[in-house]
């Protein structure tokens, strides 16, 4: 089926256009140039564009990486206050990975939802908490 297209008049009207979609249940919206052709798989003539949570949770452990970081950090296993614990392997520099955030910090991550099981969904890292260091 085909979805019907909206051509974007300025920010305002994409922040509405998206807090539409969402309310419907929707996840998002695909932008792209209004000349652009199809091209399958990723490109830079389109941009999805979604909200996202953040949250905090404490670093647990560090877990090794493989392939292209074996031997530095691969993804943290972190802790909500709760108790649930998860990994965030996503949104590190590779600088970051080298001297990732000391167990025990504070980290800042953002996520999209949760699993029924509270797990956020998606988690990606975003920052040590400034008061808490590295």
């Amino acid at each position: 089926f085909i979805i019907p297209q909206t051509p974007v008049r300025d920010q305002e009207h994409l922040q509405q256009e998206l807090q539409r979609i969402e309310e419907l249940g929707g996840e998002g919206l695909i932008v792209r140039k209004p000349d652009a052709l199809y091209a399958a798989g990723r490109s830079a003539e389109i941009l999805k564009v979604k909200n996202y949570s953040d949250a905090e949770a404490t670093v647990v452990a560090h877990l090794p990486g493989k392939g292209r970081n074996d031997g530095r950090l691969g993804s943290l296993l972190v802790q909500l206050k709760d108790g649930t614990q998860f990994k965030i392997g996503g949104g590190f520099s590779d600088a970051e990975r080298e001297s990732p955030p000391s167990i025990g910090a504070v980290i800042t991550f953002k996520y999209y939802g949760t699993y029924q099981s509270g797990i956020p969904k998606f988690p990606s890292f975003l920052r040590v908490r400034q008061d808490q260091g590295l």
